[in-house]
């Protein structure tokens, strides 16, 4: 820990003498004393989760969306394909709750042709159930194994069921998303969102001074107008009101993204506040007031950190129920990554404040976190590593684009051992054309495509 936390009393503690209480809310140091009495935790939440799927398509389904694509059918049912609706019977649908249900309004979906950008050709998607599903990935055909779904989980899906229901839901089931959707999936990869709402307390206007983070990408808002949280790749922010407290994103959606924003005037432009406020109501028993501006701390993991907590660990974290129990630890990892100090040596009491009484699902596990990628055991990974680079060195100097490289690479023999590598390393070709864009992009910023 590269910091110091400050001593916490309260006036219960600095009445009776100098004893420290470690619940209390007022911070001391040899800088300043700092009270947070006023502030309120409204919500610790589990915003977000995305499940990724690795195996290959089901051909009746892809079947099925084809002839959608055809019939310029944007309504679609999904459990049809399971339980075929046949002349005089009555059809079934399945809600997650996990059991059977009659209610068809379950099982109606949007549905949508994608573009490449998107890295999936198809998504579904149902508001009322909360759930997100792209399906069929562009970095590989539909006949071969590989990543091709992925299934993301709104807030008001993850609040009105348990984890058990949850992972019923995805993939636990004999009917459940995945299988329908793919042959035998293993789960491989999940990315979490975790929020803590909060409210009478003000980020300071020197915040980005005093913040610490890993990361190059910082964007500021006077103002929030509309912030998409739905979208799988990022969300997406437009600018606001400059008469509101200014508004954060630091980080890449890559890796750990910190947003610091009003989620009150968020939640009113995405009609969630009824939604919030029940929330926090519920959380806060009574406490919250609707008249407040409530404000988010979020913290955003890409599966590729969360893959590689896990290696430090010694564990696999692939799935929404391996991870679910260190949620909080995940947490407090990305409190101390991205940071806010009070001055050189002490952490900002606010921020002290979230790193103590922030709980999701579980207490905090205590353990020590330590990210590592995993080592290939291909014998000939450095031949394979180098190979690419040289060629993506070569493409650079010609101009050829990403996706024009991609298409190349895919022509060589040798191309399912590249794949086999990624994996070994716990990546997918989804990360390797990642990869494959930031090496030519850099290779003509410092001149070696010149």
């Amino acid at each position: 820990m590269s910091y110091k936390i400050s001593q916490t009393f309260s006036l219960e503690s600095l009445s009776e003498g100098t004893n420290e209480d470690l619940n209390g809310r007022i911070f001391i140091n040899p800088s300043a004393m700092v009270d947070l009495s006023p502030v309120l935790i409204c919500g610790a939440f589990v915003d977000t989760v995305r499940q990724l799927f690795h195996g290959i398509p089901s051909v009746a389904m892809m079947n099925k969306l084809q002839q959608h694509v055809e019939n310029k059918d944007d309504i679609i049912s999904l459990y049809d394909v399971v339980y075929p609706v046949l002349p005089g019977t009555i059809p079934r649908f399945v809600d997650l709750s996990p059991v059977v249900t009659r209610d068809k309004s379950y099982d109606q979906w949007h549905f949508c042709k994608m573009g490449k950008n998107s890295g999936f050709r198809y998504k579904i998607q149902n508001n009322q159930i909360g759930i997100v599903i792209l399906f069929g990935s562009y970095y590989g055909t539909l006949d071969n194994e590989g990543q091709h779904l992925k299934i993301e989980l709104s807030p008001h899906f993850i609040s009105s069921r348990t984890p058990v229901e949850i992972w019923q839901y995805l993939h636990s089931c004999e009917h459940s998303l995945s299988k329908l959707f793919i042959n035998e999936p293993v789960p491989q990869g999940v990315a979490v969102h975790l929020a803590c709402d909060y409210q009478n307390h003000n980020l300071p206007l020197d915040f980005l001074s005093r913040f610490t983070t890993n990361s190059r990408t910082v964007r500021v808002y006077d103002g929030i107008s509309e912030l998409d949280l739905s979208n799988i790749s990022e969300a997406a922010v437009t600018y606001g009101s400059e008469n509101q407290a200014k508004n954060y994103m630091i980080g890449k959606p890559t890796a750990i993204q910190f947003a610091a924003y009003d989620k009150g005037y968020e939640a009113v432009k995405s009609d969630k506040i009824d939604y919030l406020h029940e929330q926090w109501g519920i959380f806060t028993e009574g406490e919250h007031n609707p008249q407040h501006v409530t404000r988010r701390i979020e913290l955003r993991f890409h599966h590729t950190v969360i893959r590689e907590i896990g290696n430090g660990l010694g564990l696999s974290f692939e799935s929404f129920p391996e991870i679910l129990p260190y949620f909080t630890d995940l947490w407090r990892y990305g409190l101390e990554r991205n940071r806010l100090n009070q001055n050189k040596t002490y952490i900002d009491p606010f921020w002290q404040l979230l790193l103590r009484d922030v709980q999701f699902t579980l207490p905090a596990q205590n353990i020590i976190v330590s990210r590592k990628k995993k080592e290939s055991v291909d014998p000939i990974a450095h031949n394979i590593a180098s190979i690419i680079g040289h060629s993506i060195s070569i493409c650079a100097r010609k101009g050829m684009t990403t996706n024009r490289f991609m298409a190349y690479l895919r022509t060589l023999p040798f191309y399912p051992e590249i794949i086999s590598y990624y994996r070994n390393r716990g990546q997918t070709e989804e990360d390797l054309k990642m990869a494959v864009a930031k090496g030519l992009a850099l290779r003509r910023l410092i001149g070696s495509a010149a």
